[in-house]
């Protein structure tokens, strides 16, 4: 017996795609703005599903090499794209190689493991394996790649042994001498800090002695003119006053004061005074670089910061960074100072710079006491030695360790005396880099198949995230997830590289409570992701693996811009590794096309729909002549609605129970082509009822077929069935935007 039909919309798609273990999930809000498939496809933030754009091709990797691409954001209207290869690293502009390649120290297996971040025109580069890097922009084609050279490195904790350490000299390149075996070869290139209790000094007029801490004068006899007191902070190159006495008849001056650094003393007078200069005993500070290893207790080093003397300490450090301890992992700016995280030797520790001098760890005392602008070290104190992974700044600094995530609070500056790491969620964190979107940050569980965010709850004075793939678990089981990148404009979304070459995209709008997947996939193996801000919207590049004429090949293709606001089939790149062809004068043959060499493509041209070409010694042959033409691969998108669902009845639930579909409302905008079906095998051409495109020589334009509103798609004839879904395949180079469904569902029982 048939009921009367019933008709059913799907006003949004912002539930993204769902996986097949959710799909009878009728209660759940999602459920009804869903899709079982969304291939190809991106979520709008606003409701609709539209295809994805296609992948314009812009050169290849060197020697068809595997890269990671990362971008570098000098101003907002001027951004590149960086290729880190085996060895090198090449910078790009607008899809353009610009010729400019620098040799770098990172080996292929290491590229995943590169952190970057950046100030201006300077990306530091953490690698864990090699010293930070930093790569400089001078101009478009004038960049430079070095090792930090630190005004003062970090140090690490102190030696635990009973072996002392003594320096030949205070300057210059001294003699290490150990008493235990403490030097080997792989120390050289580290540094060493000493810290030793120098004895005080007196000395007369005109003599220069060290000072650290606390200076006395003290006068005698009878005596007219001035007593100065003069202070060098540059070894004795330029002195300066400190402090002058003026005397007649009897006066004599007693008095202490202290330094703040290090610096040489001196008094000197225009009279005959007996003067007195004094400092008192203090422990001295001061590091050196080796350069050499003779043997276990012997090296030689360039001091870099004095030494107080030429006697032996217990009290040494090695640098915090070296080969031995390995290299910082991951960096950060937060509050004007330059954070590092993580080493082999200290995986659970942070350092930050100075405040305001990003490539200094002194620390400075005065009267004791710690200076606020000091370098600050602090470890992440958990039972488990858990490995940092990343640092997020916001308004607090998020910590990201293989198995727990802390914050360092910014209410307040963070000074050496007030740093409290605390720890928050317990889900551990990939190598994959988090993204800071809005007031939340976006990651990738430990294990690397889970998206999770997270965010500061005041409820709970803590940071609270969920599973941001919950509803989606079939396109990360099974599978790890290799890099990310985010693009905010125009939709917010987030793209994820799958172990397998496929793309997963994540419309990303927490405020609206909007999380949709969907997948990428092309002719090829996506390998790396990144998106670079190009005036009004950011542009996402992709190093594609394809293989082409019997070789494998690597291009980097960028993802077409937005046009959907465009009524011009011809503006619209829907082919992949696409290029645009320009001839001089119209031409049936297209050419350039060698990096399509043996490659079945489409064309749109003249609004026209050319299929059924091979690129044979690149370049294809149409049948009629064009001034321009758009040539690339095909792609297909797929959309699959979940199962029909009107809620509860008087009988009950209309799940499991026979119905068919018979038609579609397709409210559409700016589309044109694709198929509709019940199924992928029962399948029909969507009809728009504007005539048949003819292939004639007409001017641009003529040809239009950019449909805006709804329109009516009968279904395939086929038999009742229990789902009531509506399949659509599209798989022409025209543009498909799709604001809602109804479809009119007819039931049988």
């Amino acid at each position: 017996m048939a009921i009367e039909p019933y008709w059913a919309i799907q006003p949004a798609f912002t539930g993204g795609e769902i996986s097949g273990d959710v799909a009878s999930r009728v209660d759940l809000d999602k459920y009804q703005i869903a899709l079982l498939q969304a291939e190809n496809a991106i979520i709008r933030p606003y409701g609709a599903v539209r295809k994805r754009p296609g992948l314009l091709y812009c050169g290849s990797t060197k020697d068809g090499g595997k890269v990671r691409l990362y971008p570098f954001h000098f101003t907002t209207e001027l951004a590149y794209l960086l290729e880190f290869g085996a060895g090198y690293v090449r910078v790009w502009r607008g899809g353009q190689y610009l010729g400019v390649e620098l040799a770098t120290p990172y080996a292929l297996a290491e590229l995943p493991l590169l952190h970057f971040v950046q100030s201006v025109d300077v990306l530091y580069i953490c690698s864990g394996a090699h010293p930070v890097m930093k790569l400089m922009r001078y101009g478009d084609t004038d960049w430079r790649l070095e090792e930090i050279s630190w005004s003062c490195p970090a140090f690490g904790d102190v030696n635990k042994t009973d072996d002392s350490v003594a320096p030949s000299g205070t300057t210059g390149t001294v003699t290490l001498t150990a008493t235990g075996d403490v030097f080997d070869a792989s120390r050289v290139g580290d540094y060493i800090q000493l810290e030793q209790r120098v004895s005080g000094q007196s000395v007369g007029t005109d003599v220069a002695i060290p000072c650290n801490d606390t200076w006395k004068i003290i006068t005698h006899g009878t005596w007219t003119g001035t007593v100065y007191v003069m202070v060098s902070y540059d070894d004795g190159a330029t002195w300066k006053t400190l402090r002058s006495y003026n005397g007649a008849g009897d006066y004599n001056p007693t008095e202490s004061g202290s330094v703040d650094e290090k610096c040489l003393l001196k008094a000197t007078q225009n009279t005959n005074a007996s003067v007195t200069l004094s400092t008192y005993s203090s422990v001295w500070t001061g590091y050196a670089r080796i350069t050499a290893v003779t043997d276990g207790k012997t090296a030689t080093a360039e001091v870099l910061e004095d030494f107080g003397d030429t006697s032996g300490t217990l009290d040494w450090y090695w640098g915090a960074w070296s080969t031995v301890n390995g290299y910082p992992k991951c960096a950060a700016f937060f509050q004007d100072r330059l954070v590092f995280g993580g080493s082999t030797r200290y995986p659970q520790r942070v350092w930050m710079s100075r405040s305001g001098d990003y490539e200094n760890f002194s620390v400075d005392k005065e009267s004791g006491t710690v200076t606020d602008d000091s370098a600050i070290t602090a470890d992440l104190l958990s039972l488990e030695a858990y490995e940092i992974k990343h640092m997020v700044p916001g308004s607090d600094l998020l910590i990201f360790t293989e198995g727990n995530a802390w914050s360092i609070s910014g209410a307040e500056t963070v000074k050496p005396t007030n740093i409290t790491p605390r720890q928050q969620e317990s889900y551990g964190a990939s190598d994959v880099p988090p993204m800071h979107i809005g007031a939340r940050t976006v990651y990738v569980q430990r294990r690397g198949s889970t998206v999770r965010d997270t965010g500061y709850s005041y409820d709970t004075d803590s940071y609270l995230g969920m599973d941001l793939t919950l509803l989606a678990k079939h396109l990360v089981q099974g599978h790890k997830l290799k890099e990310a990148a985010y693009a905010q404009e125009p939709d917010s979304l987030l793209f994820f590289v799958r172990d397998d070459g496929v793309l997963l995209c994540l419309t990303y709008l927490v405020e609206q409570k909007v999380y949709g997947w969907s997948h990428i996939v092309t002719d090829g193996i996506v390998e790396s992701v990144a998106a670079v801000n190009e005036g009004d919207t950011d542009r996402v590049y992709a190093v594609v693996r394809r293989e082409v004429n019997g070789a494998t090949v690597r291009y980097v293709e960028r993802f077409d811009e937005d046009h959907s606001e465009s009524n011009l089939q011809e503006d619209y790149t829907m082919m992949d590794a696409a290029v645009r062809v320009t001839n001089a004068e119209a031409a049936q043959e297209l050419t350039g096309l060698g990096h399509l060499e043996g490659c079945d493509v489409q064309v749109l041209a003249k609004g026209y729909y050319f299929e059924d070409l091979t690129v044979k010694y690149g370049k294809v042959t149409l049948p009629v002549a064009v001034d321009a033409a758009t040539v690339g691969l095909p792609y297909k998108m797929v959309l699959e609605q979940p199962n029909f669902d009107a809620g509860m009845t008087e009988s009950g639930t209309l799940q499991g129970q026979n119905k068919v579909v018979s038609q579609a409302v397709l409210r559409l905008s700016r589309s044109f082509g694709g198929k509709i079906g019940a199924t992928k095998d029962a399948l029909t051409e969507i009809i728009y009822r504007i005539g048949k495109m003819q292939l004639v020589e007409s001017t641009v334009g003529e040809n239009d077929v950019l449909y805006t509103g709804g329109l009516t798609a009968g279904l395939a004839l086929g038999g009742y069935n229990t789902e009531g879904r509506v399949y659509i395949e599209h798989g022409t180079p025209y543009p498909f935007h799709l604001s809602a469904i109804i479809r009119k569902v007819s039931m049988h029982g």
